[in-house]
């Protein structure tokens, strides 16, 4: 483990790196280093395999992109250039957004790259799923020539199979945000892109929570790797993860006013730019139409004073970056992204200066990255996370334990206020104006649960603790979907059939022309089965209800005779046994089972046997 208490100006960075870097570094405003980059960069430009765990907005990137144009420099001057089909690095990231954020922090430096004999051009591509095809990356590679790759693991070992593909020169691979890279999801992937490297190449992972990890990270094929971890330091003097510049604060809220609240900070908080994560992919694309036509319903605020973006995994590569660089470039209003864990780990744009969290994460190692997402770069920012009044307040100290302190925010909300009637109807108005809303908001209510159902700290959020009820009023949902989880809500809080208001579902009708053609179809078709059933039944009622007085005579008089005839069999059965039971010497030995006997008269009876004389034949 490394620590540095030398200076942090470029022009005394232990190792020297090219010029023209340090001239670049002033020109973008980095006027000295970060401690992870004064300690990173050194080793990690020479020799030296490292795992680096620093806070969020501490300058990681910086801290591998400059080595690996260090590695690129040193390749050129000892090998000259590049075989086709090779390339010097790479880097694998989890996510697309992180990728193309990472290239383009390349870019950037690169644009202040002179011209010179040594490297002509540098170049990157950015290999992501979604967007083109493998083939066509493998054409662009050998066409284009690039040093750098950047990309997602999937792509990339798809890539890196391609027969024309040669990974012999690869000088420098980095893993960003590893301990995503690590975990389950990812680990095989990873571990099959970095068999196809050379086994001489420097590695470096880098990660703001890399010690969760555990021992995974030896699985990247590290040789006496250096440590190097960056913290802050609160009054204590006790090692956080978190930056001192960025206060984290909880919302005790009731379930059914998180969406109200939500909505009047952003319409009354200060600040730029703000990410408000949600815990599924579905509720951001529910909730963003939603906001949008509280937006518009709204008096209070001007029009273009609150602009939302949408940004969540199942969007295909194109409209996720292209949502990405609209927010990461908006001007002039609160922009707000309404968005996934896809935008937890790593991305940084610049202005955000307030996190939003509606529910608290399933890890909770991806709560400090969310919040990382502010007070960024030595900046000041606020995070906010909401928590149902209830059990969920224990995760207050829950977090403590891991060394994140979580304050009571000041900020306060008048449920009874003209905002929230306002709000209320606003809802009603939406939902009601088509049932395809009301359904999709029923998918988004059940993910929800599905989700809450997977949290680490499972003694904390209890699906029995859940407010089911109040959640399912903040979806706006008229109606609680028929789930296993219902069975969690006591008899007397459940609603009769389920309705929280009262809606008539046969004339909730379809905005789209289609989809109500069938719903109308469909209780065409219930009505009438539900009509018939009704006949059937009144038909059997009136049918046994004219019986005649004589058949139901009759029906009693053959179950007296079934009746009689059992009662002489039994008779019979008894006679025998006594009988038997007399001409015995020996009662024990020669007892006759009853049973036996009334089986073998059934035999007599079904062989046809006639007994009697026949002597006059």
């Amino acid at each position: 483990m490394t620590s540095t208490k030398s200076s942090l100006e470029w022009e005394q960075l232990s190792y020297n790196i090219q010029p023209w870097l340090v001239e670049t570094m002033h020109s973008l405003g980095y006027s000295s280093m970060t401690p992870v980059q004064a300690s990173t960069i050194p080793l990690l430009s020479q020799n030296k395999d490292v795992v680096v765990e620093a806070v969020t907005g501490s300058g990681k990137t910086l801290a591998f992109v400059i080595p690996i144009l260090e590695k690129l420099y040193r390749f050129y001057k000892e090998d000259g250039p590049l075989k086709k089909g090779h390339f010097v690095g790479m880097i694998i990231s989890p996510t697309r957004e992180l990728a193309s954020q990472i290239q383009s922090v390349f870019e950037n430096i690169l644009k202040f790259k002179p011209e010179d004999d040594i490297i002509p051009e540098v170049k990157t591509q950015l290999l992501v799923g979604s967007i083109g095809t493998v083939r066509d990356d493998v054409q662009n590679f050998l066409q284009r020539k690039p040093q750098v790759l950047i990309g997602t693991p999937g792509r990339l070992l798809d890539f890196l199979g391609a027969q024309s593909i040669r990974c012999g020169s690869c000088e420098i691979a980095i893993l960003d945000e590893a301990d995503k890279l690590l975990d389950i999801s990812f680990e095989k992937i990873v571990t099959d892109i970095l068999r196809h490297l050379p086994k001489q190449r420097r590695t470096g992972l880098f990660s703001a929570t890399i010690s969760s990890a555990g021992n995974t990270i030896f699985k990247a094929g590290m040789t006496n790797p250096v440590k190097v971890t960056v913290k802050s330091m609160n009054s204590q003097y006790q090692q956080i993860s978190t930056p001192t510049n960025l206060g984290i604060s909880y919302i005790p809220v009731k379930a059914h006013l998180k969406l109200q609240f939500l909505f009047d900070m952003l319409a009354n908080y200060q600040f730029k730019k703000a990410i408000v994560y949600f815990p599924t992919c579905i509720s951001v694309t529910y909730f963003y139409g939603l906001l949008q036509h509280i937006l518009k319903e709204n008096e209070d605020l001007q029009e273009g004073e609150l602009t939302f973006y949408s940004l969540h995994g199942k969007l295909k590569a194109g409209p996720r970056l292209k949502t990405l660089s609209n927010f990461t470039n908006s001007t002039g209003t609160k922009s707000i992204l309404l968005t996934t864990d896809v935008a937890a780990r790593g991305i940084d744009v610049p202005e955000v200066d307030l996190v939003i969290q509606l529910d608290p994460p399933t890890d909770p190692d991806v709560f400090l990255h969310r919040c990382g997402r502010t007070g960024r770069a030595n900046k000041v920012g606020k995070a906010f996370v909401m928590l149902s009044v209830g059990r969920e307040l224990d995760y207050i100290d829950f977090m403590a334990v891991r060394g994140v302190t979580l304050d009571e925010s000041s900020y306060s909300f008048d449920e009874d206020s003209k905002f929230s009637r306002r709000f209320v109807k606003g809802v009603k108005k939406w939902i009601m104006a088509d049932r395809a809303r009301y359904d999709r908001g029923v998918r988004s209510y059940v993910a929800f649960v599905r989700y809450y159902s997977m949290h680490s700290a499972a003694s904390i959020f209890r699906m029995e603790s859940l407010d089911y009820i109040g959640t399912a009023r903040m979806y706006g949902l008229p109606r609680l979907p028929k789930m296993p989880e219902m069975r969690y809500i006591s008899q007397a809080d459940l609603p009769e059939n389920g309705f929280i208001e009262d809606v008539n579902f046969d004339e909730y009708s379809y905005r789209d022309p289609q989809l109500e053609e069938v719903r109308l179809k469909e209780l065409k078709t219930e009505v009438e089965k539900k009509k018939r059933k009704e006949q059937s039944e009144k038909k059997k009622a009136q049918q046994h209800k004219n019986d005649a007085w004589s058949s139901k005579l009759d029906t009693k008089e053959v179950k007296q005779e079934r009746r009689e005839k059992a009662k002489r069999r039994r008779e019979a059965v008894d006679k025998i046994i006594a009988e038997n039971a007399l001409d015995s010497s020996d009662e024990e030995q020669n007892a006759v089972d009853w049973k036996d006997v009334v089986k073998a008269s059934k035999k007599r009876k079904n062989q046809g046997v006639i007994e009697g004389s026949f002597d006059d034949l």
